[in-house]
């Protein structure tokens, strides 16, 4: 929706415009399908309509779709999942990292699924965490992983 203002009666007014330009279900296909697999740029040559690179960048940031490849199962995603619920409800502080020893960037990463963690680093979020033997038993059964050796 783009929204354009005009002066009416000495007011502002925001006029609600369909956009002729917005992204059809097929191109939000195509963009979905290849992302983290493929550069902006090539995705923009896929699409009908023959969108930039930037527009594709652009897009994927407003819809939250990942530019960078996700395993398929996180595991940091996971512990947070299993102790809060929600991982959105997570909010790490400047005292959970110090605790962890691990950088903002790299717990991000971590937390999103985008690079695996190191047994140590398991270990530290776990006990940062609390996390309870049941909830261990709960994660190792959903990564199929041996994390008490």
């Amino acid at each position: 929706m783009v929204y354009s203002r005009t002066r009416s009666g000495g007011k502002n007014q925001w006029n609600d415009m369909a956009r002729a330009d917005s992204w059809s279900p097929e191109e939000d296909r195509i963009v979905r399908a290849n992302a983290g697999m493929m550069s902006f740029r090539d995705i923009a040559s896929l699409l009908p309509n023959k969108r930039s690179a930037l527009a594709v960048q652009l897009y994927m940031h407003r819809k939250g779709i990942a530019t960078r490849r996700i395993l398929p199962r996180p595991i940091v995603k996971m512990m947070i999942d299993i102790k809060f619920g929600d991982a959105s409800l997570f909010t790490p502080n400047r005292a959970f990292y110090q605790r962890v020893q691990i950088g903002m960037k790299r717990f991000q990463d971590l937390a999103k699924g985008y690079t695996q963690p190191t047994q140590e680093e398991i270990i530290r979020i776990s006990r940062a965490l609390n996390m309870q033997a049941d909830e261990m038993l709960k994660l190792q059964d959903a990564t199929q992983l041996n994390l008490f050796d």
